[in-house]
């Protein structure tokens, strides 16, 4: 996980100044593991498929052959296919060529990532299918309901993952804490929300947020002093 991660943070930089002055072409590599089968009872996302598939997407950008995870915000549209391209570019207001996401919405998809991404394991199946459908139910469940796939504006069910989902949830209902992820949406470029299911899926992204100077500073001086104490340590052994 944390190679994924490391290159997260580098190849997202390339499609946030991409963005800004037209898109980022990515390809998808393949999953994070096997594709679960989700089971969609309920959505506010008009032509949601009843049956989906959840997972992450290893994606590379080709400017910078640089690689990283991610998710879909767009239940609705289909996913290019394993070894295609796509043009991407960043938005602050997911999504203007599908279902758009209230500010609520992207407040709650922030904490999904702030209270669990640390400590996922994107390559298990049942981590990464249960980890999408708690981005599904954040960014489309009612902004007034509790977070649960279980029932809703957004329902879904999958064998395995179900109960993990709502655990996420749970995480990020209670979290509390700073944001520790940076999070970009990537919007596919060149089409309006009129578009055709097969026309790409908008998708979501985060890298670390940078520890701050005085962070750094501290950090340094902890790995020094620890190095320090080990020499001394062996000195007085010798």
């Amino acid at each position: 996980m944390r190679t994924f991660l490391m290159s997260s943070a580098m190849a997202l930089t390339c499609v946030v100044a991409a963005g800004a002055a037209g898109a980022a072409t990515l390809v998808l590599d393949g999953y994070t593991s096997a594709v679960q089968t989700v089971n969609v009872a309920s959505s506010p996302v008009p032509d949601t498929p009843s049956s989906v598939g959840a997972t992450g997407f290893n994606m590379t950008d080709t400017a910078t052959t640089e690689s990283f995870v991610a998710w879909c915000l767009d239940i609705s549209h289909y996913l290019m296919s394993t070894g295609s391209s796509q043009d991407y570019g960043t938005t602050t207001d997911p999504y203007s060529n599908s279902y758009a996401l209230t500010a609520t919405a992207i407040d709650r998809v922030q904490a999904v990532f702030d209270a669990n991404y640390a400590t996922l394991d994107f390559n298990d199946a049942d981590q990464a299918a249960a980890f999408q459908m708690a981005l599904w139910e954040a960014a489309y469940e009612d902004d007034g309901n509790a977070l649960s796939v279980d029932s809703g504006l957004f329902a879904a069910s999958s064998s395995g993952s179900t109960d993990l989902a709502n655990t996420y949830l749970a995480n990020a209902e209670a979290y509390a804490g700073p944001e520790v992820w940076n999070v970009s949406f990537l919007e596919v470029e060149g089409y309006g929300p009129d578009r055709a299911q097969n026309t790409g899926q908008n998708l979501v992204t985060v890298s670390a947020v940078p520890l701050p100077a005085a962070g750094l500073l501290l950090l340094t001086g902890l790995v020094g002093g620890a190095a320090l104490s080990r020499r001394r340590r062996k000195a007085a052994e010798v």
